[in-house]
């Protein structure tokens, strides 16, 4: 699994998010406006990155994020048309929302982790995979559409 360490596999950094909100944060006692809140923010997440996979599989290529050098294809269609990462954005309104849910500004903490972790690392290194194979197509692609939103 070399392209891309287990230590940077994004369900990892994810997991070590979520479980780092979880020491950090007393997760003071939730109001029902918050937790409804939380629920409404995570569940746009899960929603965003059901939608990234969803294209994804629909284009028939790698879903694997330590991969991306075997991409068989640019998805440009649905929500790659608004952001080239809907999978990770939606991590990270899950983590999101599940900070909302806690009620405390350290559980803030991990989600900012987990976007500057991801984008500094598997994100550039997907990217320089993806322009390496696809080249301007892929460029044309990274000049039209943002990053994250």
């Amino acid at each position: 699994m070399e392209p891309l360490s287990i230590l940077r596999s994004p369900p990892v950094v994810g997991l070590a998010s979520l479980a780092a909100q979880r020491l950090l944060s007393r997760g003071s006692s939730t109001s029902p406006a918050t937790s409804l809140l939380g629920a409404a923010v995570a569940a746009a997440g899960l929603g965003v990155a059901a939608a990234g996979i969803r294209e994804i599989r629909a284009a028939g290529t790698t879903l694997d994020p330590t991969r991306p050098a075997d991409a068989s294809k640019v998805v440009r269609q649905g929500i790659y048309r608004y952001s080239r990462n809907p999978i990770y954005l939606g991590d990270a309104l899950l983590l999101a929302g599940y900070a909302i849910h806690r009620r405390d500004l350290l559980a803030i903490l991990p989600v900012a982790g987990f976007v500057g972790v991801i984008d500094t690392f598997q994100v550039s290194a997907e990217e320089e995979a993806l322009r390496d194979r696809f080249g301007s197509t892929y460029g044309d692609y990274v000049a039209s559409v943002r990053r994250w939103l």
